[in-house]
């Protein structure tokens, strides 16, 4: 057998067993079903946490299972710092956008003391900022809008603050002069998500109120409801998680300014509380206002105020995530059966929790909207596979086509390369540049903690980070190797 056959066979093979590994690895849900037990629940989610822990290297996670309004399932995993303080009950998580309920409870117990006027316009209270309403009218523009995500107001996120960077001093000089806020949709005609209108929640509440945000919560909603480990500031808490990236590595926690839409910190703890209280109101919120938080917005059924909405055979579920730079977590509730779940991560890699965690609790609910959503985030994780097994062997076909060329000795690579006439030079070392130049700057990108890996990009909701790695490693594989193959120049006879 000739060398250049071996060599085909070695390379065929890896081909085929590289296919056969994507095929093994693609990430499958293993959804509960209707009507199990509370000791399988347990053991099913134990078993699928600790896999998810390893699989995707997730630093610390605190999550848990309520059942007819009792916990029955509650996990605290993997540490809280670098020097390996586990997580506790006591442990506090950054909430990202799950602390957008806890702004509408506190919201809400103002407006049950007549604080607030929740169909009143933003432009009745004299806040410290008044939002650019363009051609639209500031009275279509109310506190009850605000909440459910129909003000037509912009800016759907805020990202936080580094050490390094220049911030903005507070939630007016942050609309001002670094993310200004506008009303720009057709007030209560369209949902559009919206981080700018709870910031205007954030003024209005501590316009009324004459405390700053984080104390006006504690006294509305985290003390009467014992959420002792809870609030907007962190450094008001006794134990708070560090960061870490996707690689389990300590990064920097960055400062948020728009702590209504973001900033807010509990413990799984106090998270079980807040979950048990939907079901009651927990002595913050009465019937009606509990009733009104959950109520269909006009412009889409599907979303509450700041809840999404799904029907099930039992009840509605109310849902609302939480991406925050490196922390990610998920909360649910069913009112009508007590049922509930959450989950809080400390790492850039726990998103990967709502496609195996999440997905498998869901299967209890018979959700078809929780269904759907699970299928398409898992039939976009196996895309992101399969795709990077393409560009794996596009990379491994042109490093064939080299070493083929070397083996049959009509190639070479040496420092200083030559071809067939200076243009056909030319063209290929301009070539060879660029694509050297595209490796280095996806290395710099994904593997330097520039970007993807650290916190300070902020992805969409339910972001596949694992599938995502495989991509990158087979995008800057295929470049380096296109680099080579430019580079080597055919070998000249003699």
């Amino acid at each position: 057998m000739s060398p250049l056959v071996k060599l085909r066979a070695v390379f065929l093979a890896v081909l085929v067993v590289s296919a056969c590994w994507s095929a093994i690895g693609l990430r499958q849900i293993r959804s509960l079903e209707v009507g199990r037990s509370d000791a399988e629940i347990a053991e099913h989610l134990d078993d699928v946490l600790d896999h998810a822990m390893q699989r995707y290297s997730i630093a610390g996670v605190a999550a848990g299972v309520i059942r007819d309004g009792e916990i029955v399932w509650q996990a605290r995993e993997g540490r809280a710092d670098d020097a390996g303080l586990p997580i506790t009950d006591a442990t506090a998580f950054n909430l990202g956008s799950i602390s957008k309920p806890l702004t509408v409870w506190t919201v809400l117990s103002l407006a049950q003391d007549g604080v607030i006027d929740l169909d009143a316009p933003l432009s009745t209270y004299d806040l410290p900022y008044e939002p650019d309403y363009g051609e639209h009218a500031p009275e279509t523009v109310t506190v009850r809008r605000l909440l459910q995500h129909t003000a037509g107001t912009n800016q759907p996120g805020y990202g936080g603050w580094g050490a390094h960077e220049e911030q903005p001093a507070d939630a007016v000089d942050l609309s001002e002069n670094f993310a200004p806020l506008q009303v720009v949709y057709q007030p209560g005609e369209v949902r559009r998500y919206s981080g700018g209108g709870f910031v205007l929640l954030q003024m209005l509440v501590e316009t009324v109120t004459g405390q700053d945000f984080d104390t006006a919560a504690r006294q509305r909603v985290f003390d009467p409801l014992g959420m002792t480990m809870s609030g907007f500031e962190a450094s008001r808490l006794p134990t708070v998680s560090q960061a870490f990236n996707y690689y389990r590595q300590p990064i920097e926690d960055l400062r948020d300014v728009a702590l209504t839409a973001a900033g807010g910190y509990a413990s799984g703890g106090d998270l079980e509380r807040f979950l048990l209280a939907h079901m009651t109101g927990g002595g913050v919120l009465s019937a009606d206002s509990l009733e009104q938080a959950f109520a269909p917005t006009g412009p889409n059924p599907g979303f509450a105020m700041s809840y999404t909405r799904w029907e099930t055979p039992a009840g509605i579920l109310y849902g609302h995530g939480g991406n925050n730079s490196s922390w990610n977590g998920q909360i649910y509730i069913r009112p009508e059966t007590g049922d509930g779940f959450y989950f809080l991560t400390n790492a850039t890699s726990g998103a990967q929790l709502d496609f195996d965690l999440s997905c498998a609790w869901l299967g209890l609910m018979d959700s078809e909207a929780g269904a759907a959503r699970c299928d398409e985030a898992v039939s976009l994780t196996r895309q992101l596979a399969w795709v990077s097994w393409g560009v794996a062997a596009v990379g491994l076909f042109w490093a064939y086509w080299l070493v083929a060329g070397r083996v049959a000795g009509k190639r070479v690579v040496t420092l200083r390369p030559v071809g067939r006439g200076p243009l056909r030079l030319s063209g290929r070392l301009f070539l060879a540049f660029l694509t050297f130049a595209a490796t280095l700057f996806l290395i710099w990108m994904f593997w330097t903690n520039s970007m993807m890996w650290r916190t300070e990009t902020i992805f969409i909701d339910e972001m596949p980070v694992d599938e995502l790695e495989g991509l990158t490693i087979a995008v800057t594989s295929l470049f380096a190797i296109l680099t080579l193959c430019l580079w080597s120049s055919p070998r000249t006879r003699r």
